[in-house]
């Protein structure tokens, strides 16, 4: 008798010590390309010639790291990569769209939109890849030592949402600031959530039940996990404005000026390279944007800087055919690293610096733009 395939899950932890990458796309030169970047890091690399085929291959096989082509996108506007994305599963390897400097917004939009996690682009380099690769086998890079609070990731306990989109999307504009959330029904819920995630919050944020309704308590052997951290009650009867709410939350955090103005950002999607400055030159790593503002852009990436680094930017206008070069900081970061139940994006919040008019009325023409109905 068969049975339905179900979810493919690894196990969790750093992946095997030769890591296995499945190339999803037909066979061209850019892919030919691809395998002579892989030859040098040690790892098993298999190809697919679509996500069709993609699907049924990690039914027997644990990739590490998966690489979508951006044309497998095209016809069946992503439908084929929710699908992968499903039988990978939460706890699957990332997937990583391989892009081209010609590659329509559109088609960016809807990998950002299935939940891809990172964007190469072609001609793909080696050291890329084996920094990707690095992040994986060595289950993500320690964090340096924080000497400023204001480049802590903060995790905010959210109660009563049950999502990013919850609350008209105030879940989704923090995890946009950089923080980390953790979702839960009820505040009881919420303290045996932090006792799972052994990491005690900082900053608790409830609106649960009708109005009236008492709220369900955390049990008193979970109530000293929650004792003396910051909470703030919304009411329950009144809609929410993330707009007016991000600066006091951020105020009780102590992060007034870290919000990078996210309310004001609208959904941006076009391939991003930046650099480092260092003793030998910048080495030039890349992403994708998904969301833009005259201030600062958001980079989904698996490889982000460290927060606090001056970085240089290259970001690819694909609906003008430019190429924009800025400097900026970056604010925040996520590497690569086991979720644990804790919802944020993979990447970095980096701040412009120093971008002359000229370019910051492009920005705001741009911005402009994107939210015209």
């Amino acid at each position: 008798m068969m049975t339905a395939p179900g979810r493919v899950r690894p196990s969790p932890g750093p992946v095997e010590a030769t890591p296995r990458v499945l190339c999803v796309g037909a066979t061209s030169e850019s892919w030919l390309a691809l395998s002579r970047a892989l030859r040098p890091l040690r790892c098993v690399a298999l190809q697919v010639p679509s996500l069709e085929s993609a699907f049924l291959e990690v039914q027997h096989t644990r990739p590490s790291l998966v690489l979508v082509h951006w044309r497998q996108l095209v016809a069946g506007a992503g439908m084929g990569l929710r699908a992968l994305k499903l039988r990978l599963g939460g706890d699957g390897p990332p997937v990583v769209l391989v892009a081209e400097p010609e590659t329509p917004a559109e088609v960016l939009e809807v990998g950002d939109a299935e939940g891809v996690e990172d964007c190469l682009l072609s001609p793909l380099r080696t050291h890329e890849l084996r920094a990707r690769l690095a992040m994986l086998t060595e289950g993500g890079v320690p964090a340096a030592p924080v000497r400023a609070s204001r480049v802590r990731s903060r995790l905010l306990l959210l109660a009563g949402a049950s999502g990013p989109l919850a609350w008209s999307g105030l879940g989704a504009l923090l995890e946009a600031c950089g923080h980390r959330i953790l979702y839960s029904a009820t505040v009881g819920g919420g303290a045996a959530r932090v006792a799972e995630h052994g990491e005690r919050p900082d900053l608790v944020v409830s609106r649960e039940g009708a109005p009236g309704v008492p709220r369900s308590l955390p049990s008193p052997r979970l109530q000293p996990l929650l004792a003396g951290v910051p909470s703030l009650t919304l009411d329950a009867d009144a809609p929410v404005r993330p707009a007016s709410l991000l600066p006091r939350l951020h105020a009780l955090l102590g992060r007034e000026d870290a919000s990078l103005r996210v309310e004001a950002r609208v959904r941006f999607c076009c391939p991003v390279s930046f650099g480092e400055a260092g003793p030998r030159g910048a080495e030039w790593r890349s992403g994708v944007s998904s969301a833009l503002s005259p201030g600062g852009l958001l980079v989904r990436t698996l490889v982000p800087a460290k927060a606090g680094t001056a970085v240089e930017l290259h970001i690819l206008l694909p609906t003008l055919g430019e190429r924009l070069e800025t400097h900026g900081v970056v604010a925040w970061a996520h590497a690569y690293a086991p979720r644990n139940g804790v919802s944020h994006p993979y990447g970095m919040g980096v701040r412009f610096l120093g971008m002359g008019p000229p370019r910051l009325m492009q920005l705001r023409q741009l911005c402009q733009a994107e939210v015209r109905p």
